[in-house]
């Protein structure tokens, strides 16, 4: 699976993920894509799990004193900006930073790679944004909506996506109703879904993630194809399966 390939990246690129059901996934790839040959940053605009030892918490100054060193060493860079308040989460969660800081940190020129999970879904498998998100920085050159295929075939509801009115107001279809390929295919190139807040002069790489078996895939591919009809944003979609380390490029 070569996904830095599949999303055509060049370099630098600053890549925001939104959606649910597989960001902090793709960037995890993407960062061991690069590792070694890639000056890679990984942070949030949201909240994100700690992801491990190299992890640096702090304001933006403390990150900026962080960079030459880990850099240097060809080590990617997770930055955030605090632990999350709560005891009961403060290892699960860190707070990330504001668009306009990241926007900062890209233009500085620090990085070939700077990765952002701009988006929060609550551990769903499909979600639209609400009024106020997703908080996608203004630099990003690519722009990820993330959906999972394990959502289509389910009922639109709060167990299976985020925000299923926000959904149910885009697709449109009714709160426990069956999630079906054109419901994922509608949100994903809507501008209230998949294309909001995306800045205008990015690419938008739709992915749909967990199609594990042939079933989903299928499922997956037909999704792809209805955003495809709806919107002149994408001039590809990925679907993927990071659990059995297949991917496929669906041309628009």
């Amino acid at each position: 699976m070569d996904l830095e390939g599949a999303l055509d990246l060049a370099t630098p690129e600053l890549v925001s993920f939104v959606g649910a059901g597989g960001k902090k996934t793709a960037m995890t790839r993407l960062v061991s894509e690069g590792r070694g040959h890639r000056r890679i940053g990984y942070t949030t605009t949201t909240h994100m799990p700690p992801p491990g030892p190299e992890l640096v918490v702090g304001d933006v100054d403390r990150v900026e004193a962080a960079i030459e060193d880990r850099l240097a060493a060809d080590a990617p860079l997770a930055f955030a900006s605090e632990y999350v308040e709560d005891p009961d989460r403060v290892d699960e969660k860190v707070r990330g930073f504001e668009p306009d800081e990241v926007d900062a940190l890209y233009a500085a020129g620090h990085f070939d790679r700077l990765l952002v999970k701009a988006d929060g879904a609550r551990m769903r498998e499909f979600k639209a944004p609400d009024v106020d998100e997703p908080p996608v920085p203004t630099a990003s050159t690519v722009v990820v909506p993330v959906a999972s295929a394990r959502a289509i075939g389910t009922v639109l509801s709060e167990a299976v996506v985020h925000r299923p009115e926000r959904v149910a107001t885009i697709a449109p279809v009714g709160v426990g109703d069956v999630i079906t390929p054109d419901v994922v295919g509608r949100v994903l190139a809507s501008e209230s879904g998949g294309c909001k807040n995306v800045p205008e002069g990015a690419r938008v790489v739709p992915m749909i993630n967990k199609a594990d078996d042939g079933g989903d895939h299928e499922r997956a591919r037909q999704a792809l194809e209805i955003a495809f009809d709806l919107t002149d944003r994408f001039d590809r979609g990925l679907v993927t399966s990071f659990e059995t380390g297949t991917m496929t490029v669906v041309s628009a």
